[in-house]
């Protein structure tokens, strides 16, 4: 009974105050006896709610105030849900449950601005209780209806207690109604799981959708014709007039809820149960069933969902209609508040509520299909009208709401609201952002909400990639930043008490998602907005603007945080995604309201195709810009690029009219051209448009709209020809022809041009233009009427592009400048009580709001079009790899923002903001390797700090070398080039340091004048250099100059010292990569040091020093990272130990010595090579520095090292050896002894060592090196000495593979060891290791050496080590040797150039005569001692022998045929058959190559340019190696008995020339002329190919003019010459040598013939030029010589030669011989008898000098056939007896007479039989043809054949010297020949 007192206590105030209303009275009394007669039970409802409902009709306030106070209680004790006992049924129809009368009857109570104020507050407050309770849950229509009368309440009211207390009830009601759905949510997802966990039990499974499953596909494309329901009311918007509202947006919706209505009121009642922890509801309606089911658990939330989407939609609908002008700015007035209200309710709800709106558990059925239809979905069309309406509002509050509204959409809806939020960006707020008129207020309120945007790092994400990287959609990304950036570089005049003001009020703080409630809108508060403050709103925007792009950055760090290893070293993509948002929990508080993004990344988002993506964008982008600026190449880039598909008119067209970013003006141009396909385009443009059933103004419009017309006049008559044709084709009936259009359209042009220019004074009148118009529908007029109404079109509404309108206003009205002050005076008093600028931006707002709602027209329908394809694509951000092509296509924008105000603002907490912003870039840019921002940025950074000018330092510049600093030390690993800034700030900083400390600051040098410093300041002179450091600078004071106290402090405090220290010794930590970066950029900075400090005495050596600390630091790298390290360090040691200043110098080669005895430390594995490579420097600078004391230092610092670490070093020993090569070079006495003496110390002490680290060959260079010094002879004679030493301490030595000291086994284990050790990759054998080095180091000096005395001692060791140590060489190394040791001492033999640029002549000369004649008689020593290792290279031996002969030096050319000689002598009995075949080749070789087949061809030989001397010498042509065994001449004629014509072979007729007549211009050359081997050669010369000259030229000698004798003429007649000398000199070795009986006889008798075969060969050559008199006639002429030339001696010497041998063979009773006794025989006696004939045919008189010359020869011949044997004698006594009896007729000398004696007493013997003939005369005996006589007859015959050679050489001798034939007199005939 205590629950109903508060009933019966209303009952009985109702009574007392019932008056004269009985049945009123009676209904109270009988209520109170009801609940008297039930005791503690509650009765009847109807009986309790009849008295109150009749009480809150009387009107009175105590029984009105009463009686809903009752039923507010009774609401809330939920007495009402229990159904009436008494059937309900009046008139039929059955009473509405008493829940929803008793809500009707509070709601009546209201009768509008005149209801009392006490009522009004009961009727809120029963209206509360009656929604908010929680067991009777209210739905339906009756929520409605109690929601919108406490709206009704908050609206019209007059008391301002009840508008608070309206507003808050409303705001509760609602938020109660969207709590509810929130609890039902979880209750489903509950139920959801549960269904996972027991599939068997529900067949009704529901998952959980991923992440942006809620974008809409299905159900958003029903075609929907019914009418929206409204809002019943009162207060529900009305629409009318003539603008498009809502009932003409109706089928853009989405979602179909013209069924819905408000519903029925419903009551569901909630139990607890301890069961569950959330609590399940259950209908409590009576015909429910109570089985729980999960179908009826959906259907009861769907009537929760319902209520929400009712009471949602109904504030859209408030806040979507639109206000005339005069209510817009009357915020007391109701229809502004409703707006307000409506407005703030909807962000409320959105706000507090978000996971209702974006859980994918929250549908609801769509009232046509039955479809479930997500809830965002479903309200998204009236959402979106709502901010269409009001987004671009004037009003700066409701403004501010839609800003917050579309934060809630940007923030949480991106994907449902794709397409949405794309016209909202760009047509209303970011458009804003660009016009000049717009409120600041408003602006600010963008930029405050793009803030917040721009710290969402998701959101930034996505909106790149699903704009950005659309092709079809702007960038707003770029666009946002753009614009940010703008906005942050703005000039802004500003106090600093305003700065102030703004730092202590603007905090900067991340936006979080928090319950808000609607400010208060009562009228009273509305009357006093809150003030401003007095901060100008341009610098809060800007600061805004600048705060926003710092956030910005920072979100693109963090969402690149997976791609930095420190951080997430190798985490999944799902601990990427936690990390990421890790790092803001702020951001995103709403936990598992928001579905979690996926854990791996999705398809959707491909880094790589969206890249190929936005290139595509970038491309078209660019080429619209082309087409923009010139409209032919556009076209030609878009059709290469594809964006148009083919070259066709109608492609292009289309292009032209579907492309908004064109520019109108270019289009205009383009179409306008007279070419032929330019009209074609313009024509398929115009069919593209439909003007079918337009007005004629209407279709002009939209006509003029797609292109700006171009101003010359034919261009706009083809157009206007054209639209005339197309508006006639659409509608025929319209005019008489199409010439009516065409002049109508001009003449409407004309007009719109006269009415709004402003260059027209007077303005075309209606009668004008009707009078223009006269005649022209085909003589017709059209009607005035029709006329009128166009003009009257025309004038009201200019027809200009929309683009150029937007643009002007954008731009804002242009103010006209007042000429006077009378005129501003009036401008001023017409303007009073007008704001003209919100005027017009008043205009432009509805222009927005339309233009958007046309826009959403069209997107809503393109939606329904394309329902049933996928829907709108939205990409969710799931990779890090975004940031950096976002970064890279908006670095710009961030740059010039931060930077600029960086060096413009004072302010240092701008400044630290600026300086976090270029801290986040560098890290982006490092991170994804964008070179130009990272440098750009890292420079700004450099000159921020400003430590190039210490004096003007300030705080600002502090920070910014902090922040320079913490790069350092975070990003070390990708600054890559840009260590360079940060190393230079550093170094800077040092120097700030020392100035600050008192340091004279013109001693410490500004290496940022490094760049000013010409390089010759390097080596230049080192006074002018250390004068001109120090000029222009003033004496220091003992103070810091000019560096405030702060700054010096600030500079030395342990922050900055410790972030410098830290930078250095973290150089341990960078990668391989890095560290080599960091070493380059390190070295750079300290060689600026170094070059600004020229020759100052204390130069700057800070990074020098730093070096040193890296190298320490970095120690322990491994090898392969350490030898990148040392590359770049080990070159700026060279470049630095080689500067001028000593000081420098001096420093950096301690510091080399103090590195290098770190890591000598080290111990070396063998087969590395780093110590080598550490000690270069060291070499590089010995050899480039020109001061000795640098040298001095560098060998006491290797003296020092060898002392204190000699038995660590390894490889080095190389480089040092290196350095002592190169001080054994030096001028300077002091440094040749120092290093000597130290290379011998190693040598005595570390030999062992040194082989064993394969540094013997260097060793053995530096002795080489100190030999070959001149300088110091006594050095090089000790040098060579101690080479000599070497060989048989290298054969003791253990370490060394040849020691003698191991026994066999342990050799051959020794040299695998050492091969493999110390030869592995050469590959080479222990003889190249060890004994190549030492024999090519005595090589080496007896080439190069300049002291004789040295050159000889190296000859001799040479050959003596040969000599000494060769038997052990395997052939193998006697290849070696000969290929790069022995042949090449005679290599200038074959090319003089060689030697000579190293000897001059003089010297070439004396080498050639002293060491290199010494040396060929080695090398035959050499040969016959080692006969049998060296028996294969005979041919060799011969070659070189041969190049020896064939030198135009006499003393060589001799030289070499007597070694020849010697050879042959010394080891005549070693050689077989096939050494003797290839010295019998030599022979034909040499025979070939001197012979001088250029007589015959001199005389033909007129043109200068064919007379250049040849390369080699004589130009002996073809290969000096004599390997064939067949020589140079063929088989046949090399036969004794071969085929002779006329004289002369075969053989040398094909090489000589023609016999026959004189056609001696066609004898070839002697190349040509070479055996087969240079038939190349030949085939060349003689080419068909090759053009004939011209041969005009008479053949009468007379004729021609005397031949002048050239220089170069006169070198080719001495070289032939030389040839015939040569010649001689071959017959008389061969002579010399056969009269060697050991020679004869180990001579096969095959290679014998052989060398007849030349001997005869030469003997025909002379004889044939001897007896063409004509061409020694013309040779003489030509001045070859100063007589007729002849070959007498060479015919008569080979003739004597050939027979002496021929004769001795013949007479050789050998076996071997006497097989080939038939062919000499044959080719003997022919001979003799032609010699001996030619003999008796020469003249006395004329030809004594011939017969001198033949007189021995045919003694020779006599004496041979007298000592015949006896058959042969009588065989041939009919040939030789005539001849021998001719003789008499001649005067006979003493030899002569003798022989014939012989002869003739041989006749009378053998042939007449007389005894006893060849006794007499004391001529020796006969016996049998072979006794002693005939043997010393060969003897005397041997001795006068000797001499008739050798009278030639003896000749040649006294006359010729050892000169060289160039040097000859004019007359060398003497040497060779007779004269004639």
């Amino acid at each position: 009974m205590s629950s109903l007192k508060f009933v019966v206590s209303s009952l009985d105030v109702i009574a007392a105050n019932a008056g004269r209303n009985k049945q009123l009275a009676e209904l109270v009394q009988k209520a109170l006896d009801a609940i008297e007669k039930n005791d503690d039970q509650l009765p009847d409802p109807e009986v309790i709610f009849a008295p109150l409902q009749l009480a809150t009709k009387t009107g009175t306030i105590p029984l009105a105030t009463t009686a809903l106070d009752c039923i507010g209680k009774l609401i809330s004790y939920s007495s009402f849900s229990v159904p009436s006992d008494r059937a309900s049924v009046q008139d039929g129809t059955e009473q509405a449950p008493l829940i929803e009368r008793a809500i009707d009857t509070i709601c009546d109570c209201f009768q509008g601005e005149t209801t009392s104020v006490e009522i009004q507050l009961q009727i809120v407050k029963s209206l509360l209780a009656a929604v908010l309770n929680d067991k009777i849950v209210v739905h339906g229509a009756g929520l409605l209806k109690a929601v919108r009368q406490v709206y009704n309440v908050f609206l019209l009211s007059r008391n301002t207690r009840n508008q608070q207390v309206a507003q808050g009830t409303l705001t509760q009601m609602v938020g109660t109604v969207f709590e509810r759905v929130k609890t039902r949510l979880h209750m489903k997802e509950a139920r959801a799981d549960l269904s996972k966990l027991k599939p068997s039990q529900s067949s009704l499974a529901v998952d959980r959708p991923d992440y942006l499953a809620t974008q809409a596909s299905g159900g958003d494309g029903e075609d929907v014709n019914e009418a929206a329901s409204d809002v019943n009311g009162p207060e529900t918007p009305s629409e009318g007039g003539p603008k498009l509202t809502l009932k003409d947006l109706e089928h853009r919706k989405s979602f179909d809820d013209s069924h819905m209505g408000d519903g029925p009121t419903m009551v569901t009642q909630l139990k607890p149960t301890k069961k569950i922890a959330r609590s399940v509801s259950e209908h409590s309606l009576p015909d429910s069933s109570q089985d729980e089911t999960s179908e009826s658990l959906d259907a009861e939330d769907e009537v929760y969902i319902r209520d929400a989407y009712l009471v949602f939609r109904s504030f859209c609908n408030l806040s979507t209609k639109v206000l005339p002008p005069d209510q817009l700015y009357d915020l007391r007035g109701q229809p502004m508040r409703s707006k307000l209200i409506s407005l703030h309710l909807i962000h409320t709800l959105l706000n507090n509520n978000i996971s209702v709106f974006t859980s994918p558990l929250c549908t609801i059925t769509n009232s046509k299909s039955n479809e479930p239809t997500n809830f965002l979905q479903a309200i998204k069309y009236y959402l979106c009208l709502s901010i269409t309406r009001n987004g671009a509002s004037s009003v700066d509050r409701v403004f501010d709401v839609c800003c917050e509204i579309l934060w809630l959409m940007l923030k949480y809806m991106r994907a449902q609201f794709k397409k949405e939020i794309e016209v909202f960006l760009n047509e209303i707020y970011l458009a804003l952002l660009a016009r000049r008129n717009a409120p600041l207020s408003q602006k600010l309120s963008v930029i405050s909400i793009l803030k917040r945007f721009c710290e969402d790092p998701r959101a930034l994400v996505e909106t790149y990639l699903n704009y950005d990287c659309d092709r079809n959609v702007d960038n707003i990304f770029q666009t946002i930043i753009e614009d940010l950036s703008k906005f942050a570089t703005a000039s802004v005049p500003i106090t600093v008490a305003h700065e102030q003001q703004y730092e202590d009020t603007h905090t900067s703080s991340e936006w979080q998602i928090k319950n808000v409630l609607p400010p208060p809108l009562t009228v009273a508060l509305n009357l006093h907005p809150d003030t401003d403050s007095d901060i100008p709103k341009e610098y809060i925007m800007k600061r805004v603007a600048l705060d926003s792009l710092v956030e910005t950055l920072r979100s693109l760090v963090h969402w690149s945080q997976p791609a930095r290893p420190e951080i997430n070293g190798s985490s999944t993509d799902l601990d990427r995604r936690a990390s990421s948002d890790e790092v803001r929990e702020s951001i995103d508080p709403s936990g598992t309201e928001t579905p979690i993004p996926p854990s791996t990344p999705m398809a959707d988002d491909d880094p790589d195709q969206l890249e190929k993506e936005k290139a595509r964008k970038t491309a078209m982008t660019n080429a619209i810009k082309v087409f923009n600026f010139k409209p032919k190449n556009g076209i030609k880039l878009l059709l290469k690029d594809g964006f148009i598909p083919s070259d066709s008119p109608e492609d292009i067209a289309r292009f032209l009219v579907s492309e908004e970013r064109l520019d109108k003006a270019q289009i205009g141009e383009y179409l306008g051209e007279g070419e032929q396909k330019n009209i074609d385009i313009m024509h398929a443009f115009v069919d593209t448009m439909d003007f079918t059933k337009k007005r004629f103004v209407d279709a002009l419009r939209q006509f003029l709209q797609s292109f700006r017309l171009p101003g010359e006049a034919q261009k706009i008559d083809r157009f206007m020809l054209k639209f005339a044709n197309r508006y006639v084709m659409g509608n025929p009936n319209a005019f008489a022809n199409a010439d009516t259009p065409y002049v109508l359209a001009y003449s409407v042009i004309l007009l719109n041009t006269d009415l709004h220019s402003t260059k027209i004074a007077r303005r075309m009148s209606k009668a004008d233009f009707i009078k223009n118009n006269r005649g022209i529908n085909d003589n017709a007029d059209l009607p005035d009427e029709y006329l009128l109404g166009i003009y009257d079109d025309i004038a009201n509404d200019e027809i200009v592009l929309r683009s150029e309108r937007a643009a002007a206003a954008a731009a804002g009205p242009v103010q006209a400048q007042s000429t006077s002050l009378a005129a501003g005076l009036g401008q001023a008093f017409s303007n009073v009580g007008r704001d003209l600028q919100r005027e017009a931006y008043v205009q432009q707002s509805e222009e927005i709001s339309l233009r958007s709602e046309q826009l959403f027209r069209d997107l809503y329908r393109s939606q329904r079009k394309n329902a049933e394809k996928a829907g709108t694509k939205f990409i969710p951000a799931t990779s890090f790899k975004h940031v950096g092509p976002m970064f890279d296509v908006t670095w710009m924008s961030f740059f010039s923002a931060l930077s600029s105000q960086m060096q413009k603002a004072q302010n240092l907490e701008v400044n630290k903001l600026c300086l976090e912003g270029m801290k986040l870039a560098t890290k982006i840019a490092c991170l994804f390797d964008l070179a130009t921002p990272r440098e750009a940025f890292m420079s700004a950074l450099k000159n921020a700090a400003n430590l190039n000018n210490p004096q003007d330092m300030q705080a600002k510049n502090v920070e910014a070398l902090k922040v320079i600093l913490e790069l350092g030390q975070t990003e070390g690993n990708l600054l890559k080039q840009s260590w360079k800034d940060i190393l230079l700030c550093i170094s800077q900083l040092d120097r700030l340091q020392l100035i600050s400390g008192g340091v004279d600051e013109s001693a410490v040098p500004d290496v940022s004048k490094a760049r000013f410093v010409p390089s010759r300041n390097e080596t230049g002179d080192p006074r002018k250099s250390a004068a001109s450091s120090r000029r222009h600078r003033p004496r220091s004071n003992t103070g810091p100059q000019g560096v405030s106290t702060e700054i010096a402090l600030e500079s030395r405090s342990d922050e900055v010292v410790n972030s410098v220290n830290r930078i250095f010794e973290n150089t341990a930590n960078l990668s391989g990569e890095a560290i080599v970066h960091f070493a380059r950029a390190l070295t750079e900075v300290s060689w600026d040091e170094i070059r600004v400090s020229g020759s100052n005495e204390s130069p700057r050596t800070y990074s020098l020093q730093k070096i040193v600390e890296i190298s320490y630091h970095n120690l322990t790298r491994i090898r392969y990272e350490w030898t990148n390290i040392w590359d770049v360090l080990g070159e700026h040691f060279n470049r630095v130990g080689c500067h001028n200043n000593t000081a420098i110098v001096f420093f950096a080669l301690d510091s080399l010595r103090q590195l290098s005895m770190r890591f000598m430390e080290i111990e070396e594995l063998p087969g590395f090579k780093f110590q080598k490579d550490f000690l270069k420097p060291f070499e590089h600078v010995m050899s480039n520095s020109n001061n000795i004391t640098v040298k001095d230092m560098i060998l006491r610092c290797l003296i020092q090292m060898i002392q204190a670490r000699g038995e660590n070093i390894r490889s080095g020993w190389r480089t040092m050896f290196g350095i002592f090569t190169v001080a054994a070079r030096e001028p300077y006495e002091s440094i040749v002894s120092l290093a000597y003496e130290n290379v011998t110390h190693v040598y005595k002490t570390r030999f062992g060592v040194v082989i064993s680290q394969g540094a013997f060959t260097d060793l053995i260079v530096c002795l080489t090196e100190f030999s070959k010094n001149m300088k110091f002879q006594k050095k090089s004679l000790q040098a060579m000495d101690t080479l000599k030493s070497i060989i048989p301490k290298m054969l003791k030595t253990p370490e060394c593979p040849l020691s003698q000291k191991t026994s066999s086994a342990a050799k051959a284990q020794a040299v695998d060891i050492s091969v493999k050790a110390a030869s592995q990759q050469s590959r080479t054998s222990v003889e190249e290791g060890f004994w190549f080095p030492v024999l090519f180091a005595f090589h080496d000096v007896l080439m190069t050496g300049e002291d004789l005395e040295v050159r000889s001692n190296a000859l001799n060791y040479f050959f003596e080590a040969l000599l000494s140590y060769g038997g052990d060489f395997p052939s193998d190394f006697w290849d070696i040797l000969w290929r790069q040791q022995l042949y090449p001492i005679f290599m200038v033999l074959r090319s003089k150039p060689e030697m000579s640029n190293v000897l001059n002549h003089e010297e070439l000369s004396v080498w050639l005569s002293t060491t290199m004649i010494q040396a060929l008689r080695n090398m035959i020593t050499l040969f016959t001692h080692y006969f049998d290792a060296l028996e294969y290279m005979l041919d060799r031996f011969l070659e070189l022998l041969a190049l020896c002969i064939c030198q135009e030096n006499d003393t060589i050319a001799r030289i070499g045929s007597n070694c020849l000689q010697q050879l042959i002598l010394q080891n005549v009995t070693k050689f077989t058959a096939s050494h003797w075949s290839k010295i019998v080749g030599a022979f034909c070789e040499l025979f070939e190559r001197t012979t001088a087949y250029q007589l015959f061809s001199a005389t033909t030989i007129n043109s200068t340019a064919s007379l250049s001397p040849p390369p080699n010498g004589l130009d002996f042509g073809g290969p000096l190696s004599p390997t064939d065994e067949n020589g140079p001449v063929d088989e046949k004629s090399l036969k004794i008995n071969g085929t002779e014509q006329n004289g002369f072979s075969p053989e040398v007729e094909g090489q000589g020339g023609h016999t026959n007549g004189h056609d001696d211009d066609s004898l070839r050359t002697p190349t040509a002329a070479r055996h087969t081997r240079s038939a190349s050669v030949v085939t060349v010369a003689s080419s068909p190919m090759t053009p004939r000259l011209e041969e005009f030229k008479p053949n009468n000698p007379l004729q021609q003019q005397p031949v002048v004798v050239t220089a170069a003429r006169r070198r080719l007649f001495n070289r032939i010459i030389s040839r015939c000398v040569l010649q001689l000199l071959m017959i008389e070795t061969v002579n010399e040598l056969f009269s060697n009986d050991a020679v004869y006889a180990q001579i096969p008798s095959s290679e014998l013939l052989r060398l007849m075969a030349l001997l005869k060969k030469s003997f025909l050559f002379a004889k044939r030029f001897n007896a063409d008199k004509d061409l020694r006639m013309r040779l003489w002429r030509e001045g070859f010589m100063k007589q007729p030339p002849n070959l007498l001696k060479q015919e008569s010497g080979s003739a004597a030669t050939y027979v002496a041998i021929l004769f001795r063979m013949f007479g050789d009773t050998a076996p071997e011989r006497q097989g080939s006794k038939a062919d000499v025989e044959s080719a003997l006696v022919p001979l003799c008898q032609d010699i001996i004939r030619g003999y008796v045919a020469l003249e006395e008189e004329s030809q004594h000098r011939n017969i001198v010359a033949w007189r021995p020869v045919v003694v020779d011949v006599l004496e041979g056939y007298a000592a015949f044997p006896r058959e042969a004698f009588v065989e041939h006594i009919k040939s030789f007896y005539p001849l021998t009896v001719e003789l008499l007729s001649r005067e006979l000398g003493g030899e002569l007479r003798a022989a014939l004696l012989l002869v003739l007493r041989r006749v009378g013997e053998v042939g007449l039989g007389i005894e006893g003939m060849t006794n007499g005369g004391g001529a020796a005996p006969v016996v049998n043809g072979g006794g002693r006589g005939s043997v010393a007859a060969a003897g005397r015959a041997d001795d006068g054949r000797r001499n008739s050679v050798l009278s030639t050489s003896t000749d040649h001798q006294q006359q010729g010297g050892a000169q060289s034939m160039d040097n000859l007199s004019d007359d060398p005939s003497s040497r060779f020949m007779g004269r004639a």
